[in-house]
């Protein structure tokens, strides 16, 4: 089943768990000034002898891109259909596992190592489709900001997620705390004992070394500037 264009009313939205849509408004601006990023999936199905259109997946940009005031949507500009999510093509091969790992950030019974990972995964993903942002002028890159507004949530509390997955990936024990709150307080007392802050509760004095890899000169600015405010020495490395 193929449509070139669709009518936004004749989608049928059926059955859909999640009931928050998060910061549409947010959605909504950085369709407007970058385009729609990830398509709406769409399948087509009979009933009665109609054919109907139903959302697979993309609820928030559906909901968005009507508040944008669209009224028709253009095949492989704003949606596509299930089945073109073929492997035999390495680009829908990575639409199709940002488009799983979206929805799988989403659901509500992963810990929160899964969702911190989850988010890093996607950013890996979109940033090999879209390449990363840059400050360079005309940069349609992938970065923090559009991934926080794909997931409907504040860039802070999207870049703070990276930030500890990166921190996980690097110190594997932090993946055993029950917490996202329990593993920045272990942070936090690991960098108290680096700074002096804090004594260390052995005989000898500590010293602490960590590489910790970014997925964008973005991610490596803010996380230089968060390490250099606590005081922790920090040394860039460009690989």
């Amino acid at each position: 089943m193929f449509m070139s264009e669709i009518d936004v009313d004749g989608i049928h939205i059926q059955n859909r768990i999640r009931k928050d849509l998060g910061d549409i408004d947010g959605l909504a601006a950085s369709i407007k000034d970058n385009g729609l990023i990830e398509p709406i999936v769409l399948t087509g199905y009979r009933e009665n002898d109609l054919v109907l259109v139903r959302l697979v997946a993309g609820e928030r940009r559906l909901t968005a891109l009507k508040k944008l005031g669209f009224t028709k949507l253009e095949h492989g500009v704003h949606y596509i259909w299930r089945d073109e999510l073929r492997d035999d093509d390495p680009k829908i091969r990575l639409l199709a596992a940002s488009i799983e790992m979206e929805e799988n950030i989403r659901r509500k019974d992963l810990t929160w190592v899964e969702t911190v990972r989850g988010k890093q995964k996607l950013m890996a993903i979109m940033q090999e489709l879209h390449g990363v942002a840059t400050t360079a002028p005309g940069n349609k890159g992938f970065g923090v900001r559009k991934l926080a507004a794909m997931l409907g949530e504040s860039p802070e509390q999207t870049s703070n997620d990276l930030e500890m997955a990166s921190l996980v990936q690097t110190l594997p024990a932090l993946a055993s705390e029950p917490s996202r709150e329990a593993a920045k307080r272990k942070i936090e007392q690991v960098t108290k004992v680096v700074t002096g802050q804090a004594a260390p509760h052995t005989a000898t004095a500590l010293v602490y070394k960590l590489v910790i890899t970014c997925d964008s000169e973005q991610q490596q600015k803010e996380l230089l500037e968060q390490l250099r405010g606590a005081g922790l020495k920090v040394i860039p490395i460009v690989a």
